[in-house]
């Protein structure tokens, strides 16, 4: 529900720092303009409106005077049905389980979710360059291991907007497999569209977690640099997982497999 009207569909975006809403959506709505912002996203950089909405609410939770960003979605969203996607700007003010299993979303504000949560809790990592972030753009990172890499560990972002584990500079770390060519939902702003290049699979342990074979992908270059997030290594989506359980306020994840 925005400001008093709706409901709406809106795709769940762990990913997203802030809530967006389609143009025909802020039409209707007539959120108080605020100018324009950037928007980052896989192999993309573009420049979008700015607005404020009065209230935000999902189920009986609600947020106050949230920013919004005014943006197309029919690239990255072709059911025409989504009319926004809900960024961490609204979900930082609660605990939040993704079952996939039985498809439910829970907010929490209470806390009580925690203690009927099990399983070990993975505490977040600071993305690099944490002290640029303001509170709400702060990704939710997980420092993970990778069998092919033997210097280190990777932070990637937990992410409920992608569904398969992403490697932004892969180049530096693991052998490139074969070319799978467009990526369906991943255009550029002059609506190129964004290859990407399948990875030889690999063991990762998240945790304690062991994950067997897990096959990333990476954005393939098209002559040009692609832009990319310097702060994290890459995405991991929470679709691998059976529950998802997040902590924006105490910055921890509990991450129950398959």
């Amino acid at each position: 529900m925005l400001d008093n009207t709706g409901p709406y569909d809106f795709v769940i975006d762990t990913g997203a720092q802030i809530t967006t809403i389609d143009p025909r959506l802020a039409a209707e709505l007539h959120p108080k303009p605020l100018g324009a912002t950037h928007v980052a996203g896989v192999g993309t950089y573009s420049r979008a409106a700015y607005a404020q909405l009065e209230s935000m609410r999902v189920g009986t939770y609600a947020v106050r005077d949230p920013p919004v960003v005014i943006q197309d979605l029919s690239q990255v969203q072709p059911d025409s049905r989504i009319r926004g996607i809900v960024g961490e700007n609204f979900l930082e003010h609660f605990d939040l389980l993704i079952d996939y299993e039985h498809r439910l979303l829970c907010l929490d504000e209470t806390k009580q979710l925690q203690g009927a949560v099990k399983g070990e809790r993975v505490a977040l990592a600071p993305p690099r360059n944490a002290e640029r972030y303001n509170a709400f753009t702060v990704p939710m990172v997980v420092s993970v291991r990778v069998s092919g890499i033997s210097d280190g560990t990777l932070l990637l972002e937990l992410d409920s907007g992608m569904n398969v584990p992403l490697l932004f500079e892969s180049g530096k770390w693991l052998p490139r497999a074969q070319t799978i060519g467009a990526a369906h939902g991943a255009r550029e702003a002059d609506d190129v569209a964004q290859a990407f290049a399948l990875l030889m699979p690999q063991d990762m342990w998240v945790g304690a977690r062991f994950f067997r074979h897990v096959s990333f992908v990476t954005p393939v270059a098209a002559g040009r640099e692609i832009p990319v997030k310097p702060d994290v290594d890459g995405v991991l989506p929470t679709a691998l997982f059976r529950t998802v359980f997040l902590s924006y306020a105490d910055r921890f994840a509990v991450l129950e497999p398959r």
